[in-house]
């Protein structure tokens, strides 16, 4: 081999080598860079000796099994871990047992307290006692309504955040497959380039769960899991108009926009990652959660109202006031009979009358009806509720609905109008207390105004000692009733202290499941990770002892070059040169 060759052929290997030492370099220094592979520069033989370069190509380690592995588990602990996050929150809400401060327990309270007043139902402490328990109770109900939809609102939110995220990541994958188009065109190295798009697409995988491949000009193209087109030669834009706050009657598909691509609905068709569980807590668990709490509130109102509505407080009190809004043009259609009384402070009555309500066709005729009755005045208040009142300060007004049947529901007479009502609302977002109540717990219907036949101005009326509605408010409580379907909640017949259980314990599975879930996805997620880096990354160790290996193969080339030229100069010194 002449000196020319050898030196060309060692420049070659020189510059091989000075390649080598760069990749090698740089494995190095990208060791703790997140989704960085191993590279490795691989030359090839020269095109002939008179060939000063030698070249090659850079390649890097991959393994497209473990990445798919990886963004498929991406995608369920994106959705599992959103999940558990927000049932995290939601469980705080729900209170403990351990504190007596859930649902069930605060019940348990109320019972309790009714229990307490049976014993002595006159006493003004122990009244007031039951008022607060109840109102304990709904405001606990209420309070977890607003927090599952605020829940919900800050979901919504999210899912916003979420797809305009979604979008960058889709905008950053184009501009990197025309990077790569580019390198690739122009010969140049790529491998960090699709390093950063499969880091990427982890990250996209993580929000929106999607199906890809790579073609054959190794461009990425990735579809959602509805086999809707995310990146093909363009990026898809995502759209979602965020809803403002959000109430239990708000609901997807109507009050809800639509996530579109390319004006298509993908909602339902999004079920992992990040996205995908958003939509899920909006549309599914949340709501699902308080279509139990609104048939269990459903059914104490209508329950605890229907024990009190057939009731009348001891003593009874001076006016009562209707729940329900009226007009005096509104028709009035009832059969059968009411009892209204006017009793002293000790319950013997100074006045009743039994009214034939099938008399009536109007609120109207109605008034005129009880206005006739001897000691009641009775009007339309200016907020619109019927008011019976007694004309004497000193007396009270009491009812009994006796064979009343009012409205197409065939409601007793208190019921239709929502006298002597304990809990007003219609779900858990609304129920409270009577504000009747809360301002004198003393108008607590306890007792029943006398049904017999022939009462009389001096009979007694109502009873000091009649605990009656208090034992149908427990019973209302500890026997099975018929709650109303309520969303997404089959109508059911149980009791309201069993659902009040059931209610919590399906709430605790719910939590409970959800975090189980997100760490054994995150687990899985974890390892799939870890895989992937064993099968693909770099490592420091095998790098260093390489490069040290290359720069020691760097010196001894450079003095084989330098031996080259040390005998060409005496080559031609010794030609005369």
């Amino acid at each position: 081999m002449s000196l020319t060759s050898i030196q060309m052929t060692a420049g070659s290997a020189l510059l091989t080598t000075q390649y080598q030492i760069s990749v090698t370099t740089d494995n190095v220094s990208n060791a703790s860079t997140t989704g960085a592979t191993q590279k490795t520069y691989t030359p090839t033989s020269s095109a002939s000796l008179t060939s000063a370069l030698s070249t090659g190509e850079v390649t890097r380690l991959a393994d497209a099994y473990l990445s798919k592995t990886v963004n498929s588990s991406a995608a369920a602990d994106g959705a599992s871990s959103t999940i558990n996050s927000y049932l995290q929150s939601y469980d705080a809400a729900l209170g403990s047992t351990s504190n007596s401060d859930d649902i069930s327990s605060l019940l348990t309270s109320f019972q309790t307290a009714i229990s307490t007043l049976s014993s002595s139902p006159t006493s003004s402490s122990d009244k007031a006692a039951v008022v607060s328990a109840a109102s304990t109770l709904a405001d606990s109900l209420s309070s977890l309504s607003s927090t599952i939809q605020s829940l919900r609102t800050q979901a919504s939110s999210d899912i916003g955040t979420t797809v305009s995220s979604i979008n960058t990541d889709l905008q950053t994958l184009q501009t990197l497959n025309q990077q790569i188009a580019a390198a690739n065109n122009a010969g140049t190295d790529a491998t960090s380039l699709e390093d950063q798009r499969d880091t990427t697409l982890t990250d996209l995988s993580s929000k929106i769960g999607v199906n890809y491949y790579t073609d054959s000009n190794n461009q990425l193209v990735v579809y959602d899991q509805g086999g809707d087109q995310l990146l093909g030669s363009q990026a898809a834009t995502l759209t979602y108009s965020s809803t403002g706050t959000l109430s239990a009657s708000t609901s997807y598909p109507g009050a809800i926009s639509g996530i579109t691509v390319n004006g298509t609905d993908i909602t339902s068709s999004v079920t992992s990652g990040t996205l995908g569980g958003l939509i899920q807590l909006r549309d599914d668990i949340l709501p699902g959660q308080q279509d139990q709490l609104d048939q269990l509130a459903t059914g104490l109102i209508d329950a605890a109202n229907s024990a009190t509505n057939a009731g009348t407080a001891y003593p009874a009190p001076n006016s009562l006031t209707s729940a329900a809004s009226v007009s005096a043009t509104d028709s009035f259609s009832a059969t059968g009979s009411v009892r209204i009384a006017v009793t002293s402070s000790t319950g013997s009555v100074v006045s009743t009358t039994d009214l034939d309500l099938s008399s009536y066709s109007t609120v109207q005729d109605l008034l005129t009806g009880l206005n006739g009755i001897s000691g009641i005045s009775a009007s339309i208040s200016s907020s619109g509720q019927l008011v019976i009142q007694s004309s004497n300060s000193s007396d009270g007004v009491a009812i009994n609905g006796l064979t009343s049947s009012v409205g197409a529901s065939d409601q007793s007479f208190s019921s239709y109008f929502g006298f002597n009502d304990l809990f007003t609302g219609d779900d858990a977002s609304t129920i409270a207390v009577s504000s009747t109540l809360t301002n004198d717990s003393t108008a607590l219907a306890t007792a029943t105004l006398s049904s017999a036949s022939g009462l009389a101005s001096g009979s007694t009326g109502v009873s000091a000692s009649d605990t009656s509605v208090l034992t149908a408010l427990t019973k209302a409580l500890d026997t099975s009733v018929s709650l109303p379907a309520t969303g997404s909640a089959a109508a059911q017949t149980v009791s309201l202290a069993s659902a009040a259980s059931t209610f919590v314990s399906n709430a605790a599975s719910v939590i409970s499941n959800a975090s189980t879930t997100a760490s054994t996805n995150n687990s899985t997620y974890t390892a799939a990770q870890s895989s992937l880096s064993n099968a693909t990354g770099i490592s420091v160790d095998q790098q260093t002892a390489l490069l040290t290996q290359y720069q020691n193969q760097y010196e001894a080339i450079a003095q084989l070059m330098s031996v080259a030229k040390s005998l060409y100069s005496t080559l031609i010194t010794m030609m005369g040169g």
